[in-house]
């Protein structure tokens, strides 16, 4: 082979490698990876990941105890930051949703710009600071100026189904007129007293959840998908409107060995394609 052709192939080779490399995205072993890792070697090699736009949340979720504190790190960088502020509101530690809500960037003019506060207000269950019931309540007023924002945030604050609650919905059935029918029916359920949202069996609790939270028809649940500590759990719920297909994942957190109800998001929708 002569020096020009030798040449030729070098380059063909570093542009099909390149190639690949581009297209490459990240996976399940790229996230297992990571967790193997400690400190800044983790947080570098865990924000090329996120970086990435295509890690599943599951595996996130799996090796979640070695991957908060690297995803808590990442808070405040420009490029990862809402990506870590999504998969830690998914997990639903109590104290990482606290951070995420002190470090959590004002809203954004531009239409999507704010959907993150969805996924963070669907997993404020237990707001344990002034921080979290002012995030809620400008959320469900539609401050976000994003209507998932606002509809994830009333539909938690029924579900946290206490007098703080309440007294906050009360104030967006005002300020937030064109929520007026979804405003009342959270009410209703609050007035109704509803038990705590717990059980000692998580298919149950999950079971009352999916019949709680009425996407229109319930058509069963998934079977969980837990962490590798198995003290927390993703659960589907399935739902048909007549038009569209609805998944909603929740996230279960294992406390003193009663399984609770730490989130919730919609992962799914898609048209019910249906023949003549």
């Amino acid at each position: 082979m002569n020096t020009h052709a030798a040449v030729l192939l070098a380059l063909a080779a570093l542009g099909m490698r390149a190639a690949v490399a581009q297209e490459r995205v990240p996976s399940a072993d790229d996230v297992r990876r990571v967790a193997s890792l400690d400190g800044e070697p983790q947080r570098t090699a865990l924000r090329e990941v996120l970086a990435g736009h295509r890690v599943t949340s599951e595996s996130v979720f799996y090796y979640e105890a070695q991957l908060r504190d690297p995803l808590r790190a990442l808070l405040r960088d420009p490029q990862v930051g809402e990506s870590a502020r999504g998969f830690l509101a998914q997990i639903g530690v109590p104290e990482d949703l606290q951070l995420v809500v002190e470090l959590a960037p004002p809203p954004k003019d531009k239409l999507f710009q704010n959907r993150w506060a969805y996924w963070v207000a669907g997993a404020l269950l237990e707001p344990g600071s002034e921080e979290e019931w002012a995030f809620l309540r400008k959320a469900a007023l539609n401050e976000f100026n994003d209507r998932w924002v606002d509809a994830g945030a009333i539909q938690t604050l029924r579900l946290i189904a206490s007098p703080r609650s309440q007294q906050i919905l009360e104030e967006a059935r005002t300020g937030n007129a064109e929520r007026a029918k979804s405003i009342a029916r959270a009410l209703d359920y609050i007035h109704s007293n509803p038990p705590p949202l717990a059980d000692e069996k998580l298919e149950a609790l999950a079971k009352r959840v999916a019949g709680t939270i009425k996407f229109g028809n319930w058509e069963g649940n998934g079977k969980p998908r837990y962490n590798q500590g198995k003290d927390k759990a993703l659960v589907d719920s399935r739902y048909s409107d007549g038009v569209d297909l609805l998944i909603y994942t929740a996230t279960f957190h294992l406390v003193n060995g009663v399984w609770r109800f730490r989130g919730l998001r919609e992962t799914l929708q898609e048209l019910i394609m249906t023949g003549r």
